[in-house]
Formats: structure tokens, sequence, C-alpha cells
């Protein structure tokens, strides 16, 4: 009886030992299963990252200048696609009925030579006296040899015969110095470094190799401090021209002085420029510009919100930038109304522009409400195609992200009339770009010459840069107009 109850005591022992064994196996692979289940959840976290990472960098790789606002110099060495400007199936170079232009010969010629054979060749020798006859005319047009002309002025005491009183005539305003520069070798200078875009010390170089006339970098910086001073009354002119125009184009863009990016702002039409120079880009860089506080009409840009603190004038949205953006967007998430979106965009352009060309004053009431119909079915179309954002996690600081996507629809649902103000008025127009060309000179001056030393310069070269731009648009010759300056003449703002 003992025998079976000590076997039977061992049985269940070895039983508790195996349940327990498992028991701790189990055990372990529970703990097992937990670490996993928490490595796959941060992984899992990790992926959501990582894939948003992926869009992200994709999303950059993608962009270029067709399809963002980033600049024409960033497609370097990259080639481009969708680009948004179409074929119009030309031929390149001059088009049936340019009249182009040739050189031709003057009527007087500034230097004559006289061609004389030196002998016949029965042994006579020419001396230029003989008959002549069917003269054959060839001329060269060429630039005379660079020479640096001195003008002395000598100003001497004369006794009078009558009374014997003693009189001596002043020098000229323009003559201070016993020796000094010029004015049209200065305005030289000005024209070299503010419309041909040369550094100080390329500039320096040309006066050394053309006419012998070595020119320090603190004499050609001296010239333009001075040349600024001097556009006091035509930079107020062209401001008070740009502010009483009915359509003004703005714009901003990095400027850099001592090594910092900072900003130039643009204010122009077509037939005025101002620039100016600030460290900021926003509103206390808008009102210290002194336009916008003061403009009544039309304000075209591309919808940086500091424009929109002024409410006294309307405002026009620049349809190139939604152009980029459009593209933009379906390049990276192949949403079909953004392409219809830009289609129906470039159409409307097309209608106006026929419109135009057949001198009329604006499209028919039918054809702007079918316009406008299609414009509101693609803004519907886009909110119920585009998925919304994930939500954000509780905790998460900063406002909700909708989505470049997202964000586009909400402007174009807000800001229709000012977007579509160019099929409603031919006064307006479709595109930013008349201040996007006005102030890509400036981004071309740093490529060239790098950053200003100080914000002094950069403010001088605006001043400059705004007188130049002007007379350009007002087809007057350049170099004339900045030399009139020294002679008190302004040929601008006729």
């Amino acid at each position: 009886m003992k025998k079976n109850t000590k076997i039977t005591t061992d049985k269940t022992f070895q039983l508790q030992k195996t349940v327990d064994d498992l028991t701790l196996q189990i055990n372990i692979l529970i703990g097992r299963v937990e670490v996993h289940t928490l490595e796959i959840i941060k992984m899992k976290e990790e992926n959501a990252l990582l894939r948003e990472e992926n869009k992200r960098l994709k999303d950059i790789i993608t962009k270029n200048s067709s399809n963002s606002s980033k600049p024409p110099s960033t497609d370097i060495g990259k080639k481009k696609k969708n680009n948004s400007r179409t074929n119009s199936g030309r031929k390149p170079g001059g088009q049936p009925g340019h009249s182009g232009s040739n050189l031709v010969q003057v009527k007087k010629a500034d230097k004559t030579e006289i061609m004389i054979p030196e002998k016949c060749t029965c042994g006579y020798i020419f001396n230029g006296l003989e008959k002549t006859s069917n003269p054959e005319t060839r001329q060269v047009f060429d630039i005379p040899e660079p020479k640096i002309e001195v003008t002395e002025y000598i100003s001497a005491v004369h006794e009078c015969p009558c009374c014997s009183g003693k009189i001596k005539r002043e020098f000229p305003d323009s003559v201070k110095g016993h020796v000094q520069y010029g004015s049209r070798l200065k305005g030289f200078a000005v024209y070299l470094m503010n419309y041909q875009l040369l550094p100080y010390k390329r500039t320096a170089d040309l006066f050394e190799n053309l006419y012998n006339m070595p020119l320090s970098q603190g004499t050609l910086n001296n010239i333009l401090l001075d040349y600024s001073e001097r556009l006091d009354i035509p930079i107020q002119l062209i401001k008070t021209h740009i502010i009483n125009s009915d359509t003004v184009h703005f714009d901003e863009s990095g400027f850099y002085s001592e090594g910092r990016r900072h900003w130039i702002h643009v204010a122009s039409t077509g037939v005025f420029t101002f620039y100016h120079y600030h460290e900021s880009r926003g509103l206390e860089a808008i009102k210290n510009a002194g336009i916008l506080d003061y403009f009544k009409g039309t304000a075209v840009h591309d919808y940086w919100s500091a424009y929109y603190k002024y409410q006294d004038c309307s405002h026009s949205l620049c349809n190139a930038h939604h152009l980029r953006d459009l593209q933009g967007i379906y390049d990276s998430t192949k949403l079909e109304w953004a392409k219809d979106m830009k289609s129906l965009l470039t159409e409307m352009k097309i209608e106006v522009d026929n419109a135009k060309s057949e001198n009329k004053t604006s499209l028919s009431t039918k054809t702007c409400n079918n316009l406008v119909d299609k414009f509101n079915k693609l803004i519907q179309f886009g909110y119920q195609s585009t998925p919304l954002p994930k939500i954000k996690k509780k905790g998460t600081r900063g406002k909700q992200k909708r989505g470049k996507a997202l964000c586009l629809l909400d402007r174009f649902s807000k800001r229709s009339e000012e977007i579509l103000d160019f099929i409603f008025d031919f006064s307006k127009p479709f595109d930013n770009n008349q201040a996007e060309r006005d102030i890509r000179m400036t981004k071309v001056k740093q490529k060239i010459s790098g950053t200003f030393r100080n914000s002094k310069m950069a403010e001088v070269f605006c001043r400059i840069r705004s007188f130049i731009s002007t007379a350009i648009k007002q087809s007057k010759n350049v170099l004339q107009a900045i030399s009139g300056i020294y002679d008190n003449k302004i040929f601008l703002l006729q």
C-alpha cells in the first residue's frame, strides 16, 4: 500500500514539474511575443515616418522651375519636364514680315581713305590727280581707340581797360577740385556696374586696360554713393507714378548682404520700376518701401500674406504660380483635378489672348459664365478626390497640416475673383511676370558679383537700378540717361 502511494506521489511531482516547465516556457513565449509586438509597433511608426520622409524627399527631387516657384537657375544639368510653354509651331529665328536690321552704308563717313594705285603696267607712277571713273566705295564700321580726354580750365584775373577793375570768372559748378573725374567717366562707371552688372574689380580692370586709367575700388564706391544721392528727385517721381497707376506688380526675392540673406522688393509697371532693399520680407519691409500705404489700384502678387494687410487696394493673383503649383501637385500625387485645372487656366488665357488679338475689350457673358462654372466644378471635384490629412496625434504641437493640394483648393475657393479677374477685365494681367522679369536682373547681379559688403551699397544698387530699369522701359539711351543726371537733366517721366 505504501509502495503505491509513493508511486502516485512521484507521478504527481513529475506532472507538476512538467506543468511548471510548460508554464515557464509559455511565459517566456508570451514575453517574446510582447517584445516582438512592441518592436512591430515601433517599426510601423518608423515605417510611417520613413514613408513621409520619402514622399517629402521625392517631392523635392521632382521640383523644378516648371512645377514650383524654384528659379530656372536650379534646373542646370537637369532635364526639364512638363514645361508650361506650348509649342507655337513656328521655326526659330525671324518670322515672315519681320523687317530685320542690316549694316548699311552711311551718306557721310567720319574718315575717308582714297585708294590710289601705285603705278601703271606701263611704269607710270600715279599721284592722285589723274582722271577717274566708276568709283567703288566700301565702309568699315569700327570704334575709335579708347582715350581719356583731359580738359583744363584756366581762370585768370582780367583787368578792365575802362575802369581798371579786376574780374575773374568762376569755374563751372561741376568743376570743384584741382583734379577730378568728369561726368562722362563717372557715368560710364555707373553704367558698367549697374547696367552691365560688373563687379568692382572687373570694372577697375576695364578702365585700366582700355584707358590706362587706374581706378581703385574705393573710388568706384564713392562714385556710386555720390550718384545715388543725385537720384532723390527721379526716385520720388518714379514712386509717385507707381502709386498713381491702375495696376502694379509686386514681388520679393532673397538678396544677400554682409553674408546674410536679406530681401529685395519690387513694385513695377510696364513703364516704371522701383526696387527696395530691406532685412525682412514681411510687413515691415513693405511699409518701409512706401508704396502700398498709398496705393489704391490693383496689386498683382503671388499670394504672399503680407500684401493682404492692405485693403484699400484690390488684389490680383499670379496664375503663372498656379500653373506651376498645379503641375507640382499632379507630379507628386497624380490627382486628375490638378491636371484639369491647369488645362482650364491655360484655356482661359488663350480665350483672352484671342479676344485681345481681335481688338475685343471683353469676353461675352456666356463665355465667362461657362469658364467660371468649369472652374467651380473642378474645385468641387478636387475636394471630393483629394485625400484628407491624417488626424494629428494628441499632444502634438502646431496647426493641423492640410497638404499642398487642399491648401491650393482652399485658395481657389476663397480667392476665385482674384484668380479669374483677367477674364472679366482685360486690363488685369494673367500673371505677375512683369515683377518677376524686373527682379530677375537683381539676381543676375548677385550671381556675377556675389553678396554686397554692406547694406548701404545694397540700397545704392536698388536706387540706381530703379532709375536704369525705368529708362530701359521708356526706350531711353541708358548711358545718356545716366550722364544726364550729372547735368541736371532727367530724360525720364516724359
